[in-house]
Formats: C-alpha cells, structure tokens, sequence
C-alpha cells in the first residue's frame, strides 16, 4: 500500500480502531514518517491577550528561554527524519525567535512534507520577520491567532496588537497566495461571549475582500489558569450558536473553506473524550520540543532517535496488541486538543 494511502487510513475517523493502530505499526516497522514535531522555538510573547496566560504576569515570568543551535540540531537528528509535519509554534510566539528562517530551511532540507507557523501576525506585518522569506525557505501554512475581527474585538481582546496591522497582513497574504498559491492560510478563533458578534452575518467574512483563508478553526473559549479573561459561562455562546458559529459554518461550505468547530452538543466540552485509540496514536506520534523539552521525559536527543526509542519501548509491539485487544482492552482517555467535526 502507498504510504500516502496508509497515513489517509490512520487518520481517518471512519476506519476501524484495529486497523489505524496496525497501520502506525507497521509504518514505524518500516521506519516511515509519522510524528508530528511541535515546537516552541522561544517561550515568550509580544502580546498580553487577555484569554491567554500570558497575560498572568506569573505565569509570564516563568515562561522564558530561546532554543540553542546545540539543542535545536540534536533535535533535527532524532525527530526530523520520522517528522511527516513540523509545527512551529505551540504555546508560545515564535516570530521572536531570531532564526526562524533557518529553522523552516532545516526542516525542509530534511525532508519534511509540511511545515506550519502559528503566530499572532504582528511582527509579520511590521516587516520586523519577513514572510516571503519564511514561505520561500518553505513554509508552507500559517496560522493566525485572530480573537476578532471588528477592531474594537481584536484590539481590546489581544493587548498590544494594531488592527491596521492585521489589515496590512492580510494584504501581505493575498500577495503571497498570487505567488505560491498552494501556500495554506488557516484562521484560530477562540470564541467568548464578547467577540460573538464578529460571527454574526458578514461579521467575520468583511475584513477578507482580497483573500479568503482555507481553513477556519472555531473553539469556545476555554480557562487556561489565571487570566483577564474570566467569563467561560458557555451559556451566550449556546443560545447564540445558530447566528455565530453556525453561521460561519454554513459560509465556510458555501466558499469550500475547510471549517474545524464544534456542534452545538460540544460547546460544553471543555475536556473532549477521547478513545484509548486516538490517546495511543497521540502518545506515540506527538513529539513537543522546547528549549528544554523534548517528545519523552526520558527521551535524550544526544543518544535517541524517534526510531530508535521506538524499538527500545518495544512501540510496534504494543500498537499490535492494542489492535488485536479489539474495544474491550483499549481504555478511554481525554484531551483539550481541538477535538470536533470538521466541515
């Protein structure tokens, strides 16, 4: 079987739980890209958004550190040749981390398929980083962190931005997409009770006349320590949900925009199930990298490659028998990630 066609078959949610953990397994028996390397190249922001623990000056003065050249490159030996998608950007802002287009360029000379930046896009639009340079160093996804998209919502919502920034990078995306038109533009919005109004009608559609994003992630806000924000009654946003967030469904299958949101029934899942399947394919395939983190707790870059840990935790072995242990030996476990449909 293709790999390509191997990959489509784990990930899919229609396939048999059996079948996705024997296609993982024999994927790492053949030594085939399956990990997703998700890194915080600098653990700091620029911005204070108020939903954010960044805007927690505890929490702020705890988060603090640039990855090392030595760090990064034990990095590139032991995750990249199994990385089939390199996230840049996790919790944390990545554009102040001075390297970044060598980072990207490292990830590519690997070999690595896909390479994604997350980024509140305001160092972007000041030209302070340069995105044609990321995106021709091969970027191929940015994804924006936008809590608003009337400038009262954005400004207020995100302290320390400037919507004629957001604007200027918008302008600056429609440019790109002339050029590398494969290139993906994602949009993340966190959805409270403030910025409901931005989903209404055109409300979230009139600030993209040049360009239109291809993915939209919707996803209710959610408490993430001590922040400015502390409304997470979900209430408004249920009665709402028909004129906001379904709205913005219903525009994103009229304009084939690929859309990631809740149903109305999982706005109240802050913590989403999720089954002994998809909590094993994450255990093995989700690799995070800080300056001081990387995949395992017991993993050490300096001796061990993705491949290798595999073989010493025996991974092949226990996707196997998790496959042929069918529902009953598979326990259920939960996750925050963005869990819901995608239409």
């Amino acid at each position: 079987m293709d790999i390509y066609r191997l990959l489509k078959t784990v990930a899919s949610r229609h396939v048999p739980a059996s079948v996705k953990l024997a296609g993982l397994a024999v994927m790492i028996a053949a030594r085939r890209r399956v990990a997703g390397v998700f890194i915080d190249p600098s653990m700091g922001c620029n911005l204070r958004c108020r939903m954010c623990y960044f805007s927690d000056p505890q929490k702020r003065a705890s988060m603090h550190g640039t990855i090392s050249d030595e760090w990064l490159s034990l990095v590139e030996r032991s995750l990249f040749p199994a990385a089939l998608k390199l996230q840049i950007g996790c919790g944390a802002e990545p554009t102040l981390y001075p390297h970044l287009e060598n980072l990207i360029s490292r990830g590519r000379k690997a070999g690595i398929p896909y390479i994604s930046l997350t980024t509140n896009g305001q160092l972007l639009a000041t030209g302070k980083v340069n995105l044609e340079e990321l995106v021709d160093a091969g970027l191929n996804e940015l994804t924006l962190s936008l809590h608003g998209t009337s400038r009262d919502n954005y400004e207020y919502l995100m302290p320390g931005v400037k919507y004629d920034n957001l604007l200027r990078l918008i302008d600056m995306l429609a440019s790109i997409k002339q050029h590398h038109p494969n290139f993906k533009i994602r949009i993340n919005f966190t959805v409270n009770s403030r910025n409901l109004a931005d989903l209404r009608g055109d409300g979230f559609w009139n600030i993209w006349q040049r360009v239109q994003p291809d993915i939209v992630q919707l996803r209710p806000v959610q408490q993430m320590g001590q922040t400015d924000w502390d409304d997470f009654n979900a209430e408004p946003i249920k009665a709402a949900y028909p004129l906001t967030i379904g709205n913005v469904i219903e525009q994103c299958r009229l304009r084939n925009i690929t859309c990631i949101a809740p149903s109305l029934e999982q706005i109240d899942s802050v913590v989403t199930e999720q089954d002994g399947t998809s909590a094993l394919i994450e255990d093995v395939t989700y690799c995070y990298v800080s300056p001081s983190v990387c995949y395992k707790p017991d993993f050490d870059p300096s001796r061990h490659t993705f491949f290798s840990y595999a073989r010493r935790r025996n991974t092949v072995t226990t996707l196997i028998k998790a496959a042929l242990a069918g529902k009953k030996g598979r326990e259920r476990n939960a996750s925050k990630k963005l869990n819901y449909r995608i239409d």
